[in-house]
Parts: C-alpha cells; structure tokens; sequence
C-alpha cells in the first residue's frame, strides 16, 4: 500500500445488483456495484487512491460465484482533504438458471437464428433436366434462376478460439448430419471469435464465437454433392475407339476434333460420361445431357465444433 494510504474499508450499504435478460430474453447480464472508504494523507492523489490496496483491479471478477463479471468501472470521489469514497462497478455475462448452479456464461447454451438468403445465378437446363439450347443445339446464355438457400447463425461462448481450426472450417463442408441437414449440403460462410476480456490480465477470459452455415438444397445431384460444381460435359473434342485391338501399354482410344458436316465443329458438342459424343436427335432440347461435378470444399464434422452442446 502507497504510504499515503491510511486504510480502505468496504462499505456495506453501497453493495447493488442487477440481473436482467437481453438479446431476446436469451442472455443474462449482470451488474454489481460495490463502495470503498479509503482515509489518506492529505497529499494523496487519484492515483494514489484507485490503486490503493484493497480496491479491486480492473478487469478482477466480482466473486467466485460470478468469476466472469468483471471490473469495469472506478469512481473515486474526494469528500475531504483525507477522505475518499471509490465506487467500483462490475459487469458481465451470467448463465441463466438456478442460484445454486454455476453462473458462468461458458454454460450458457447456444443462440440459435434461422433465416435464408436468395441468389441469382446462371444456369444451362431447365427444371426438368433438358439442355438449354436452339432448336439447332447451341447453349442459350445468360438465362438466371432464383436459389433461396437457408442460414443459421450460431452464437457459443467458449472457452478458447484457434484461428487455425477456423481457417480449416472456412474451407469446408459439413461430413455429419447438422442440424437436420445431410452431409454436404452445409458451408461455413463465417466464424468469428471475440474476445470477452483478455484472459492474460487477471485471468478469466472467454470466446463469444459466431458461425454462419448455408445450407443448399441439392439440386439435380445428391446431398453429398449440394456444394460441387456442377457443369455440363461438352467440348470441342469427343473419344473415338481404335478399329482392331490396342498394342500392350496403349490406349484402344484416340482424341479428334468433333465433326459436323464434314467440318471440324465451331460450337461444343455434348459428350457422355466416357467423352464419346452424343449424337444429335430431334427435337435437340431433348436431348440427355451428361454433367460433371467437381468438389470444391472439404468435409469437416461441424458437431466437433461444440456449438450446439
């Protein structure tokens, strides 16, 4: 204690609280308010007072019944020359339920918000399937269709937060069923990680952590393959068999130029699953077109998370 202090005594009747439900009634916060007589020499200052001991630090939790309420406020107010009364005000996040169980916001559970997002995006077949194109088979462009897709929005406090995992996760999908939906039709558009109180100074810090997944509907392929890239197989080059048996170690294949009337083709044409051409029917917007689908993200189990425990 600076030798300017004389004594700090704990007021009593100056202890307040204020327990009260924000964000939708679905997160508690609370208040305390505690008072301080502190006698100095005439001499002593601000500073002096405020860091005289016996007044908490800032940033110190308020009890061990609330560890994660913490200092946030000092007011020293000067009544005499050697008189002082501090005022410390205390705030946090508190778990809501019983008096007897612990009030630590990490056991508070997750808050949970549905909503959806509506994209405009390019496609080249119809709703039943059919390629978009002439009635002389070349691809229509620039026809878009609407694609509402739904968001959860997810907010956890944690006790720790790796940028690592979270760099991993923004590349992702989901590999288990979350939330209702199937394996693959769940990417992870967003997840963030605020600091609630630097843990390196007096202990005590949390992670409020938000996650954001899209989820989409799988259309035309499977739920695994919601997020692949989908695109129809068609090319300026097309596979035709070797007449006769291949030589050991080659190919009985070869790669040409697609024809059309006796000219090399100046548009794609649609090729199946081995690249052969398909040939041309009438009416050409009948025909049954091949896609490919390539994987962009990587699988991840979003229940490993912890989010919804």
């Amino acid at each position: 204690m600076s030798d300017k202090i004389i004594s700090v005594t704990p007021m009593w009747s100056r202890v307040n609280g204020d327990f009260r439900l924000v964000d939708k009634f679905r997160k508690g916060e609370a208040k305390f308010e505690s008072a301080y007589q502190v006698f100095t020499k005439p001499e002593a200052e601000f500073d002096d007072v405020i860091q005289a001991s016996g007044i908490p630090a800032a940033g110190s939790a308020y009890s061990l019944a609330y560890p994660y309420v913490f200092a946030d406020q000092a007011i020293p107010v000067r009544i005499s020359p050697v008189y002082w009364i501090v005022t410390v005000n205390y705030q946090g996040e508190i778990k809501i339920g019983p008096s007897n169980q612990s009030q630590s916001p990490l056991l508070a559970p997750p808050k949970i918000d549905w909503d959806d997002v509506e994209t405009e995006e390019e496609i080249d077949e119809d709703y039943d399937g059919n390629p978009i194109v002439t009635k002389n088979n070349e691809p229509i462009q620039g026809i878009r269709r609407l694609f509402a897709d739904q968001t959860v929005t997810i907010r956890k406090n944690m006790l720790l937060f790796n940028p690592y995992v979270q760099a991993l996760y923004r590349e992702s999908v989901n590999s288990d069923l979350f939330l209702g939906w199937p394996p693959g039709t769940g990417k992870m558009q967003k997840l963030q990680g605020v600091s609630i109180k630097d843990s390196t100074v007096g202990g005590g810090g949390y992670w409020e952590v938000t996650a954001q997944v899209q989820f989409r509907f799988p259309y035309r392929t499977t739920p695994d393959k919601a997020w692949y890239k989908r695109v129809r197989h068609e090319g300026f080059y097309k596979r035709v068999d070797l007449a006769g048996p291949a030589a050991p170690g080659q190919l009985d294949y070869q790669i040409i130029r697609a024809m059309r009337n006796g000219e090399p083709t100046t548009r794609p044409v649609l090729l199946d699953a081995e690249g052969y051409q398909i040939p041309d029917v009438e009416p050409p917007n009948t025909v049954q077109a091949h896609w490919l689908e390539f994987k962009l993200y990587n699988p991840l189990p979003y229940g490993a998370l912890g989010l919804l425990s």
